[in-house]
């Protein structure tokens, strides 16, 4: 039996799951087949089920790897002055390819197919918030952010102002304008904070 290179597997699941995520946003989870990720990696169908039993669980992968990015994104970003690291984020996040820069919107889109696929999307979600909340938490036990505000609120709100100046861009904002939206937004409403 022929030995594997160290690593081989990890990096081929790694570009099957960026595969697929490009194709479920590009053609939707329900149009992009299993076969499609295939072609577009130049392997065959069968061999994408030797990393994965089904699409379902594919998107699963593609919805954690996406949000380890987000994670690892904000872990390196956001420190004691929250308002410039949430900045530098959106800025960084404005230069990945549009896959992974709305991969979430897609999601969203992809929420009502069926219930399994809402749960992983739901799942993702509450990882995303529980994230930011924590994040939140350390930052009011520093003193950055005061202690009467609820953190999961605040994760969620700002959520929705991101995913929001990343709807605008997808309806045609610049990205230029966006990045001043997105940054005035946020001094907007973290300034604000300390004033409570």
């Amino acid at each position: 039996m022929p030995k594997v290179i160290p690593g081989y597997k990890e990096m081929a699941k790694e570009k099957i799951v960026d595969s697929a995520s490009k194709l479920f946003f590009q053609m939707g989870y329900n149009n992009a087949g299993m076969e499609d990720i295939a072609k577009n990696i130049g392997v065959t169908k069968g061999t994408l089920y030797l990393y994965f039993k089904n699409k379902e669980e594919l998107l699963n992968k593609t919805c954690e790897t996406n949000m380890d990015l987000l994670e690892k994104n904000l872990k390196n970003l956001v420190s004691k002055d929250i308002i410039t690291g949430i900045e530098k984020f959106f800025e960084e996040e404005m230069k990945l390819p549009d896959y992974k820069k709305f991969y979430w919107i897609f999601a969203l889109n992809e929420i009502n197919i069926d219930n399994n696929i809402k749960k992983i999307i739901e799942n993702s979600y509450n990882k995303y918030v529980k994230y930011i909340s924590d994040l939140i938490e350390n930052l009011k036990k520093d003193g950055n952010i005061l202690e009467n505000i609820n953190s999961t609120d605040l994760a969620r709100i700002l959520i929705a102002f991101h995913n929001g100046v990343l709807i605008s861009i997808m309806q045609g904002l610049d990205v230029i304008t966006a990045i001043s939206i997105f940054k005035s937004g946020i001094r907007s409403l973290i300034g604000n904070l300390n004033n409570l």
